[in-house]
């Protein structure tokens, strides 16, 4: 289960991130806008091999056990863990850049979804949840070309 942003509702309010830091003291999600096109929720993964942790020439980042640990002392702002992300997750601003979102394990939906306004943030299957957002993505790049070869 994961948690995913229909960019046809998203209004980039940012409710759910403020939902998130009220039940959690700290925001473990961000969405954030790609090419003014689509939203994407942005989080920690908590990778197994943590590339972050792996670069970190401080050890401010490391892996133990199941998480990966930040030591803000040890930290000298070097930026390398922000390139080594494949996720994005990483934010030299926040401390919350190690926080994992658990999807609010003690809630039977995520507070984040529960909170969106535009009921944009959906939890569930990759494929299954993301199959209707990737039709409608597909009919508009068909219309958008049929339009070009008129205009042409």
């Amino acid at each position: 289960m994961e948690i995913y942003a229909d960019s046809d509702r998203c209004i980039l309010c940012h409710a759910c991130v403020v939902a998130c830091e009220r039940v959690h003291g700290e925001a473990r999600i961000s969405v954030e806008a790609v090419r003014d096109r689509a939203c994407v929720p942005v989080a920690c993964h908590q990778c197994d091999a943590a590339p972050c942790a792996i670069v970190c020439p401080s050890g401010a980042l490391a892996q133990e056990a199941s998480t990966v640990a930040f030591d803000a002392e040890k930290c000298t702002r070097c930026g390398l863990c922000i390139i080594a992300c494949p996720l994005g997750a990483v934010d030299l601003d926040t401390v919350s850049m190690i926080q994992r979102c658990d999807l609010c394990p003690d809630r039977e939906v995520p507070v984040c979804v529960l909170t969106c306004p535009t009921e944009a943030l959906i939890l569930g299957d990759r494929f299954e949840e993301t199959k209707e957002m990737r039709r409608r993505a597909a009919l508009r790049i068909a219309q958008s070309h049929a339009v070009g070869r008129e205009r042409a």
